[in-house]
């Protein structure tokens, strides 16, 4: 049996148990809040998913404390906000999942990635409270359920109320695959295929963003 209390983040029965360090930088206040970025993280990831039925424990570790945490940083590589493995596990996990979401997250329970939150673009309180619920789901096991390239810009249908798709609530479906990710040590997907319309209909509408 794998030693729990080794791991950054556990989910016992209907607990959550997770070691995080926040970056200086979400340590300072928000622009528009008395709260620090990463108060107002915190509370999101407590409530969305503590809305979905879980007890959340967060526990920050101390600068020097070497304990298995989850790292939540300022996003660098883009102008989203996204989770990602160390680089040496990069790639390698394709090739063993053949899932292509495995890219740049090839999650385990021992190594559920690191978060990186934008916060170049923050709209404010709520907005960034959602935010950080959705990528914590990501360290928890689940992928993303939206159109995004990695699917084919194929959308799992029924989940637009999805934590994983709009950021909008977890659902019991979600509570469920995050459970079973913790119980098989394996990443949980939402259904996606290839349709060639959706590719090409996604291709030009990421043209017109550049």
């Amino acid at each position: 049996m794998r030693n729990k209390r080794a791991l950054p983040v556990t989910v016992d029965g209907d607990k959550i148990t997770a070691y995080v360090k926040f970056h200086p930088l979400l340590l300072a206040k928000a622009k528009d809040n008395n709260l620090t970025y990463a108060d107002i993280a915190e509370n999101g990831i407590k409530k969305y998913w503590t809305d979905g039925g879980f007890e959340v424990e967060l526990i920050r570790v101390e600068k020097g404390d070497k304990r298995p945490h989850i790292k939540i940083l300022p996003a660098n590589m883009t102008k989203t906000s996204y989770v990602m493995s160390p680089w040496w596990r990069w790639i390698w996990g394709l090739f063993t999942t053949l899932h292509p979401e495995v890219f740049m997250l090839n999650w385990s329970p021992r190594h559920p990635g690191n978060i990186h939150l934008n916060l170049k673009t923050y709209s404010g309180p709520k907005w960034f409270m959602r935010v950080a619920a959705h990528e914590f789901g990501h360290v928890l096991g689940l992928g993303d359920a939206y159109d995004a390239p990695y699917r084919f810009f194929y959308e799992a249908p029924g989940t637009e109320d999805y934590m994983m798709n709009h950021n909008r609530q977890v659902s019991p479906v979600e509570v469920k695959m995050v459970k079973r990710a913790h119980e098989t040590y394996r990443m949980q997907y939402f259904p996606m295929k290839f349709d060639l319309k959706l590719v090409i209909a996604g291709v030009k509408k990421q043209f017109r963003r550049i």
